[in-house]
């Protein structure tokens, strides 16, 4: 897995951001995007981000 893979364009935010923003105790969707911003703006990347932190938390 590519942590620089870009996941949120609009807010610019990558695999890497997603992945620490989980380690740090954001274990849910809705603190994933408090966190790091990932799908508050246009929402179509709502569904890889949710994939991401599941996975992120095992």
């Amino acid at each position: 897995m590519d942590l620089n893979e870009t996941v949120c364009f609009c807010g610019d935010v990558t695999v890497g951001d997603i992945k620490a923003a989980v380690e740090a105790g954001h274990t849910t969707l809705e603190a994933v995007q408090e966190a790091t911003g990932a799908s508050t703006h246009c929402g179509g990347c709502m569904d890889k981000v949710a994939e991401l932190v599941k996975q992120f938390q095992k």
